[in-house]
């Protein structure tokens, strides 16, 4: 059973046909809060200007998204890989294997960064933010950790990670009472996340089996 890592969002669409695509549609929604808004062709043009070379779209159907590429891009400074992660705002941009590993990590630094910012502002404006327990990984005692947010979520959120995948997997049993239809307890997994994104807490969720309505 494959387990897809989550993304730590602010709004959460659990209504999908893969892993990936849930792990994808809950980047999407933190995304297009944290970073500006713009068309795919908009992006591209800002992505011109930094001196990487022809950028191209493409439409991938699986994650309904246009894509980014930039084949040509084979060698780039960290100043140009900056420009790029700005540019490109929250759409996918494709790069030469070598170069798209020093852009991802750049790139995956900036948006943990926008997304504990946004998860501190939701806790901070429902008096949460200073509850959440420290989590330190390796010595913090898991179970009693993950009772302690499910706590701070409210009783809605109990059991949210207790199941045979461990704890840093949402319960697929869980998802299947509060999440059907997935809007209905939205409120509750953003909680968790946003808990966890403040908390350096890393959790996933399970395959397409249980994301279907």
């Amino acid at each position: 059973m494959r387990i897809a890592p989550a993304a730590v969002v602010t709004m959460v669409l659990i209504s999908c046909s893969s892993p990936e695509q849930a792990q994808h549609e809950a980047s999407m929604n933190s995304l297009t809060g944290a970073f500006e808004r713009m068309t795919a062709q908009e992006a591209a043009k800002r992505f011109a200007q930094c001196g990487l070379g022809p950028v191209t779209t493409r439409y991938d159907s699986l994650l309904d998204e246009d894509l980014l590429i930039a084949p040509d891009a084979k060698s780039a400074t960290d100043e140009q890989l900056a420009c790029a992660d700005k540019a490109v705002s929250y759409y996918t941009l494709e790069l030469p294997p070598t170069v798209q590993r020093r852009y991802d990590a750049l790139h995956e630094a900036r948006s943990n960064a926008k997304f504990k910012e946004q998860a501190r502002a939701w806790l901070s404006a429902r008096g949460l933010l200073n509850q959440v327990p420290e989590y330190r990984n390796g010595v913090t005692n898991d179970a009693l950790f993950t009772r302690r947010i499910e706590g701070l979520c409210g009783p809605q959120a109990n059991g949210a990670f207790q199941s045979e995948l461990g704890f840093h997997a949402v319960s697929p049993d869980w998802i299947k009472r509060n999440l059907d239809p997935p809007e209905k307890g939205g409120e509750v997994l953003t909680c968790l996340m946003n808990v966890a994104s403040v908390a350096g807490f890393k959790f996933g969720f399970v395959g397409n089996e249980y994301y279907q309505r």
